[in-house]
């Protein structure tokens, strides 16, 4: 009945497949880097809705609390934290084209 598919194991290691923080709390996020590494994760924007970021008493979740509260259990590293936010998703967004990685951040930058 199966024959000829894979496990699906395979497609959600693929480097072309990212996936977002929003995991709910920390120990959600831990897991998701277990499995698939920090390489493989991009820092969701729900805002203004902080899904995902309510670890915490109310009113005071901002965006990317998932990840300072990763840091401060070491769950990451500040490098991941800034890969997650930055590089991870210019990764998603332009491939291996290394001309359209860089268009993307000049324009970002000007």
């Amino acid at each position: 009945m199966f024959e000829g598919k894979h496990h699906p194991r395979k497609a959600v290691g693929h480097k072309n497949i990212f996936f977002d923080t929003l995991v709910h709390d920390t120990g959600g996020l831990q897991l998701l880097i277990k499995n698939q590494t920090s390489k493989q994760v991009l820092m969701g924007l729900d805002d203004p809705y902080p899904l995902g970021e309510m670890e915490s008493a109310q009113q005071s979740s901002y965006p990317g609390k998932i990840l300072d509260l990763a840091i401060e259990r070491n769950i990451i590293t500040e490098d991941e934290r800034d890969a997650i936010w930055e590089d991870n998703v210019i990764q998603w967004l332009c491939g291996n084209d290394e001309a359209a990685k860089q268009r993307l951040i000049n324009r970002i930058l000007s």
